[in-house]
């Protein structure tokens, strides 16, 4: 058994290595080297900067005592050839839940909701607006004819009554509609 144990551990010292000669490898210099081209260059910190404004923005509306409430920070990319796109989620109010401590959302607990969320559909698109015109400004790289996107899907609890309350809000524009003011509208 000993001697078993012990080829093992010495037969890959006999065994033959080929070495390729040269010529015949693959030249790493030979192959075109990758390239990611984006307009202008959009340098990452560019991004974080307008991620971080729009959390600002969106936590703003409803001031300090009500505010919305941002379930995940925005996040932003720039897609070759199309533009800009930022995305959120969000709650319109910080909405009561189910705990050990209420044990149940009343009926007039639930209107009241209903009421304070359709009251902020309207604020949360002009913030969202006023992004999408920020962003444009900014993104100096981005080409004129290309689209600044912001869109915040909004989220609701199981009990809540969501009639007339929209799943996602999208303001969109090419950057130079965009800059003037002028913003396409999509809420689903």
């Amino acid at each position: 058994m000993r001697t078993l144990g012990f080829l093992l551990l010495v037969l890959p010292a006999f065994s033959q290595v080929t070495v390729t000669p040269a010529a015949n490898r693959l030249d790493p210099d030979s192959f075109p080297t990758p390239t990611v081209t984006v307009p202008g260059h959009i340098a990452p910190q560019t991004f974080v900067d307008l991620e971080k404004r729009f959390d600002t923005e969106l936590s703003r509306i409803g001031g300090v005592n009500d505010p919305l409430d941002l379930l995940g920070g925005t996040r932003g990319i720039y897609l070759e050839g199309y533009g800009a796109v930022f995305t959120a989620e969000a709650s319109l109010i910080v909405t009561p839940t189910i705990s050990p401590f209420r044990k149940t959302i009343t009926e007039d607990e639930k209107k009241a909701v209903h009421l304070r969320k359709l009251e902020r559909v309207e604020p949360l698109k002009q913030a969202m607006a006023d992004m999408v015109k920020t962003a444009a400004t900014t993104l100096v790289q981005v080409p004129a004819n290309q689209q600044i996107v912001l869109a915040v899907r909004l989220l609701y609890l199981p009990w809540e009554d969501t009639t007339g309350l929209p799943a996602q809000i999208m303001i969109k524009a090419d950057r130079t509609s965009a800059m003037a003011g002028r913003f396409e509208t999509e809420v689903q």
